[in-house]
């Protein structure tokens, strides 16, 4: 397949194909787009610090760590 096939032209060929044929390459794509939302989601962690610290503000930590070992 030509690599610079046009919508049109693709569209054209996809309803030349049978049922079974187009559930299949419904697949494929469905699985090519879940691959690529996949690799754009990593976030790393350092991007992610701080977040929530408004959470702690007035909690003193070590106090609430303790409480919560005391179960």
């Amino acid at each position: 397949m030509d690599a610079e096939l046009s919508l049109k032209e693709i569209i054209s060929q996809v309803k030349k194909l049978n049922k079974g044929e187009k559930i299949t390459l419904l697949q494929r794509i469905t699985l090519l787009i879940s691959k690529e939302e996949k690799s754009t989601k990593t976030v790393k962690l350092s991007d992610i610090s701080g977040l929530g610290s408004s959470l702690w503000h007035n909690i003193n930590v070590d106090e609430y760590v303790d409480s919560e070992r005391e179960w």
